[in-house]
């Protein structure tokens, strides 16, 4: 019996060593914020800071975009979870933190300096939604039609387009799953 028990023992405890080391790889590890449906974009559809590299505006609201199929210009679109402290979704090239500024319906979410703000704590839902916490408010795309993506003056590869949409704060229970429902 005491040997069974001190099994058991060894086993929790490796169990929950795992745990606690798989809930803290997500702070360890950069993410494309990528929506679950493409929108009819091959390349799918992710959460981009405006601008890019010397051009990057922390004073305009991210943007849902065409994912960038160069891994080595994608730093405006990578993000850590839970990195800081338990909610903040980051960024580490520009070390700003999402932020709603203030959680009211058809909001603006920025990327902003990080602080132990409500406004930068997000809840993540197994089926993709992302919510400020304490709020029954969804990140979400816009309906609207695509547009160009302004690239500050880059010229992209020949041939190779972007396009963006906005990106707001709406009642979850108001938006189509296919606008509302994130893989990160």
């Amino acid at each position: 019996m005491e040997i069974k028990c001190l099994i058991n023992k060894v086993i929790c405890s490796f169990v929950l060593l795992t745990m606690a080391g798989l809930a803290q790889a997500d702070t360890d590890v950069d993410h494309l914020f990528m929506l679950q449906a493409q929108l009819g974009e091959s390349r799918g559809v992710c959460f981009d800071i405006p601008g890019y590299r010397a051009t990057i505006d922390l004073n305009i609201p991210i943007v849902a975009h065409t994912c960038k199929p160069n891994p080595d210009a994608r730093e405006d679109m990578i993000f850590r979870l839970d990195y800081l402290s338990v909610g903040n979704i980051y960024n580490t090239e520009y070390e700003v933190c999402l932020d709603t500024v203030e959680s009211v319906d058809r909001g603006s979410v920025y990327m902003r300096s990080c602080t132990d703000s409500a406004t930068q704590k997000f809840d993540r839902a197994a089926n993709g939604e992302l919510k400020p916490m304490a709020s029954d408010l969804c990140l979400a795309v816009s309906p609207s039609p695509w547009h160009p993506a302004v690239l500050a003056g880059v010229v992209p590869e020949p041939g190779v387009t972007f396009a963006a949409k906005a990106l707001s704060l709406a009642p979850c229970d108001d938006v189509a799953d296919e606008l509302k429902s994130w893989a990160f």
